[in-house]
């Protein structure tokens, strides 16, 4: 997934690092105004505003702060220290479109794999009216998101269950894919096929696996 990077915003809007706070939070809202001006919002000094990532009605994503430091978003500086905040180009009069949610599906999936988060609307994906009064997100569906950031990590894992099922038997026993084993095998099964057709054949050369003279 393509994204743009077009920070950092001014000093006053963000803060650099998370003061030892893991990222435990997705905060989502929509900017009721167009892409780029939301983007003149936040990199204007004299709003005190940020987000993480702007998501566009045609699918861009454009990244203004680092997930290594903290965005001024939800409205309360503890949320902000644990939290990553996604604006999305909607609102009132502008509807979010498919490519939006697409977008934002994936970039949702991406985060949680970095962070280790697993996506709830209500505990780890949260629209910003849960933290101050506010109508943001507005009509912004969440459950959609993250019902389409799911179906996203489910597509990018290859492993059906009957692979896992396999790997996992080559897992038990793991000893018996080495390479050494294989040709300590090898060397037995022919030693033996040796001995049907050869029964005073020499044998005594070294054990692959010790170096000894072959016993097998």
């Amino acid at each position: 997934m393509a994204i743009q990077w077009r920070g950092p915003v001014p000093d006053s809007n963000y803060s650099v690092g998370r003061e030892g706070n893991a990222i435990t939070l997705i905060v989502d809202h929509w900017t009721v105004v167009m892409f780029e001006a939301a983007i003149r919002r936040f990199l204007n000094p004299a709003s005190i505003l940020s987000a993480h990532y702007v998501i566009g009605q045609d699918g861009r994503i454009v990244q203004l702060v680092s997930e290594a430091d903290t965005a001024y978003h939800a409205g309360r500086f503890d949320v902000n220290l644990r939290s990553i905040g996604i604006e999305h180009e909607a609102g009132p009069a502008m509807p979010p479109s498919d490519a939006l949610y697409a977008a934002s599906a994936q970039l949702h999936a991406e985060i949680a794999s970095r962070h280790g988060l697993a996506l709830r609307v209500g505990t780890t994906v949260l629209p910003h009216h849960a933290i101050v009064p506010t109508e943001c997100p507005g009509t912004l569906d969440l459950d959609r998101i993250v019902r389409e950031a799911r179906q996203a990590e489910e597509e990018d894992d290859m492993f059906t269950e009957a692979d896992r099922a396999k790997l996992d038997r080559i897992y038990q026993h793991l000893e018996a894919y080495e390479p050494l084993t294989w040709t300590k095998r090898l060397q037995q099964w022919i030693a033996r096929a040796f001995r049907t057709q050869f029964p005073e054949a020499d044998l005594g050369g070294p054990d692959v696996e010790t170096g000894q003279p072959f016993k097998g």
